[in-house]
């Protein structure tokens, strides 16, 4: 059941009009019960192992709670004794997990016959599974740090895990944020349904016309790369780029709108990070709840780990304070992006794509004195325009440099796309239309491109302050319409889908 299938949306009204029904002390049930449907038409057996890991982080938070309400122990005895349940738990979560994205990706043309039906590795998958799990993660953390109490209620827990409109590709909730607003109970808002139903077309125009669209060239071209050379590459790769950020935009779109219709504000995941000056500001835009976990459960855990501390004291003393401070930035940040590598998939590619994004972050703060300088003596104004507009770009081209080393599916055809960029220089492929035959018709090419001006139309305009679905609300009824219909009449004339076409699962859902 995906966001765009009809059965979402037939689900999402009953589910919608169930909610503010029945009595607000029972709503809570309708979201569990709806995100268990939505579970369980992903797959009948993945909801076994989603069960699995919250009966682990359950039990895991249970027994930290038991602990610290003993008094007859100090707070430095009751996490000494607390901590084991914690790594258990841990433990329990993670093997969950790299047992089945290694099988997915080892195994995954294996089956087994059981009570008389065929079944695969991807019919055990569970649903997003990298999503809930460092959701529990987080939970038992924050229990064990004292920030979230126990849920007694498992199936409160069940809930907080599996809420629908985020279980697919986020955004990574936070226990003491999400629960008390998924068991509010909250009043119907006529204008916060129609919000939430604006963000929702907007999201399904990113994704049916601009991410779907740019797939149709970067399957063609990945696909069949040796029949392409030179821009055509550059192209894919650029092509790409667009699709994944219209892919993931358009979805946290349909998930955050999704969820405000029943009143339960979701942490925003996007903050056009195409506007970014930097690799770091970046990742500070994208994924926004990704990067937030790993430095609250990862970064500032071990910059104030003992064995870290001793290093950079090491470091200090034999080559100075600034030595000492590099080493409690590279060591948490070169773990962190090889954690963020392996997130993403198994395969030598994302980790060297974690590396490759660790690396210039970490050089880019390291260096950061030397570069300031570098800027004085070649006379660059750091806060022109020009200079802005220069980074923006630069850090466009640095994103689609990780695409390339993971979009293709394999290293050596990244390597051979690369040696191609240089080698095969083919600008004709325009003047001659050959660029219409790489998967995009001329009709389809320009509708992606009009579809990419205002796409960054609207990003612009939120870069500027201004507040799109207010602005439009504030419309006479007459044009808001206009406006709406217009939507809607792009999204089904200009979707892509139809006899045929298997609309593209959402990117993010396979990490």
């Amino acid at each position: 059941m995906s966001f765009i299938s009809l059965s979402f949306f037939v689900l999402l009204i009953i589910s919608f009009a169930l909610y503010f029904l029945i009595p607000k002390r029972f709503r809570w049930m309708v979201l569990l019960v709806s995100s268990l449907a939505f579970y369980v038409c992903a797959g009948k057996l993945k909801i076994l192992f989603a069960f699995v890991g919250v009966i682990a982080a359950y039990l895991a938070s249970g027994r930290i709670s038991s602990i610290y309400s003993d008094d007859s122990l100090d707070k430095q005895a009751q996490k000494k004794k607390a901590k084991p349940y914690l790594v258990a738990g841990v433990i329990i979560l993670v093997l969950l997990l790299l047992f089945f994205k290694v099988a997915q990706r080892t195994f995954s043309s294996l089956y087994m016959v059981l009570l008389g039906k065929t079944i695969t590795i991807s019919m055990l998958v569970p649903l997003g599974i990298s999503y809930y799990t460092f959701s529990l993660i987080g939970y038992m953390a924050d229990v064990y740090w004292r920030k979230t109490s126990h849920e007694k209620n498992i199936l409160h827990l069940l809930l907080y895990a599996i809420y629908f409109p985020q279980i697919v590709e986020g955004p990574i909730p936070r226990h003491k944020a999400l629960m008390p607003k998924l068991l509010e109970g909250h009043d119907f808002d006529y204008n916060r349904v129609t919000f939430g139903l604006q963000r929702v077309l907007w999201g399904l125009f990113k994704k049916m016309v601009i991410a779907d669209r740019a797939a149709l060239m970067t399957a063609e071209v990945f696909g069949n790369h040796l029949a392409y050379s030179g821009i055509f590459y550059l192209l894919a790769v650029l092509a790409s780029a667009i699709q994944l950020y219209a892919d993931f935009s358009g979805c946290m779109d349909i998930a955050l709108g999704v969820s405000e219709m029943f009143g339960i504000e979701l942490t925003e995941n996007f903050k056009r990070p195409f506007y970014s000056t930097s690799a770091a500001e970046f990742w500070r835009r994208w994924h926004i709840t990704l990067g937030a976990w790993f430095k609250d459960y990862v970064y500032m855990p071990l910059v104030i780990s003992p064995w870290l501390l001793k290093i950079s004291k090491k470091f200090r003393d034999k080559w100075g304070i600034r030595a000492g401070k590099n080493v409690m930035t590279v060591i948490p940040l070169f773990i962190v992006w090889i954690l963020t590598g392996l997130w993403h998939g198994t395969g030598l590619g994302y980790i060297i794509w974690g590396l490759y994004w660790g690396l210039i972050i970490i050089l880019s703060t390291v260096l950061e004195p030397e570069l300031k300088k570098l800027n004085g003596i070649l006379h660059i104004n750091a806060e022109s325009s020009g200079w802005k507009r220069f980074q923006r770009i630069r850090t466009f081209l640095i994103f689609s440099g990780g695409r390339l080393l993971t979009a293709p599916g394999s290293l050596r055809v990244s390597g051979a796309m690369v040696k191609s960029f240089f080698r095969d220089f083919n600008p004709w492929i325009f003047a001659s239309k050959e660029i219409y035959n790489a998967g995009l018709s001329a009709q389809n090419m320009w509708c992606l491109i009009i579809a990419l001006l205002v796409m960054a139309f609207v990003s612009y305009r939120q870069e500027c302050g201004v507040k799109i679905r207010e602005r439009v609300a504030s419309y006479p009824i007459a044009l808001r319409w206009i406006i709406y219909f217009a939507l809607i009449y792009a999204i089904i004339i200009f979707g892509i889908y139809g006899p045929g076409y298997s609309s593209s699962a959402f990117v993010y859902s396979q990490y």
